[in-house]
């Protein structure tokens, strides 16, 4: 056969939504680190004739890793719009029978002789990332939960709840991940189940390392780094000290998921 052998692919996303987030936490398999991961479902909405012009909707599978699974699970809202460009990967999955339960794991299928019942699947693992506008109803929801998880001023340039807003976010990245908890950040949790799974070993390098990311929301990126006020109040430029905020909302301990969204 003559020319290449080998194939090329990459694929790039606008103005997808998300609509639901899982995170599993950094573990060791066999002796060997694997990476914390977030996978997205995402909306992708397509200017199409189908639905008598009004477009088709689908939802698409995305992978991201490392330090950036721990940004996206406390940032990508329910809604959220993204966007990115993503490599292919197919690989072979088990599938599962619905529990029926909301965020309740499903049955593992088998075949007659006992073996897993194993289907091709397959995700796109984002290279690159932009983060666009939340949806009106996470905002709305978040406003009507109270000043302490988003104040009715937050997008008000300048403005003191424009300011809360801002220490918010920060005491939102730097919550840390609770294995107990059932979400983290906005994404239900993952726990790694099967054959050698152990806890992740320090000082050792991930068998898949993280792939980086620009992100355009500035206080995001600066909120994951920098450090923040003590829960329990925040101060303002001025001196004026906000008592209440806290890092999540009550509704779950290591998350901040709102109730009706």
């Amino acid at each position: 056969m003559s020319g290449s052998a080998r194939s090329l692919q990459a694929s790039m996303f606008s103005g997808l939504r998300v609509a639901r987030t899982d995170f599993t936490p950094e573990y060791s398999k066999n002796g060997k680190n694997v990476s914390a991961k977030l996978t997205i479902n995402a909306f992708m909405n397509m200017a199409t004739r189908a639905n008598n012009g009004a477009g088709s909707n689908d939802a698409v599978p995305f992978t991201v890793w490392g330090k950036l699974a721990h940004i996206c699970a406390k940032s990508m809202s329910p809604g959220k719009e993204f966007n990115c460009t993503a490599t292919l990967h197919v690989y072979d999955g088990r599938v599962f029978m619905p529990s029926g339960i909301p965020n309740q794991p499903g049955t593992p299928i088998a075949k007659a002789d006992g073996t897993p019942l194993m289907v091709k699947k397959f995700s796109y693992t984002i290279q690159l990332l932009t983060f666009g506008e939340e949806s009106d109803k996470h905002i709305n929801n978040e406003i009507q939960a109270g000043p302490q998880v988003r104040p009715a001023g937050w997008n008000i340039a300048g403005s003191q709840d424009a300011l809360l807003w801002k220490e918010i976010l920060k005491q939102r990245q730097a919550v840390a991940f609770n294995p107990a908890a059932p979400t983290y950040g906005y994404a239900r949790v993952r726990m790694p189940q099967g054959a050698g799974i152990a806890a992740y070993i320090q000082n050792q390098p991930a068998a898949i390392a993280g792939v980086g990311a620009a992100v355009d929301t500035a206080a995001v990126v600066a909120a994951s780094l920098a450090g923040i006020n003590p829960v329990g109040s925040v101060a303002l430029p001025g001196g004026v000290a906000v008592p209440g905020v806290v890092a999540a909302p009550p509704v779950v301990a290591s998350g901040f998921v709102v109730p009706g969204v």
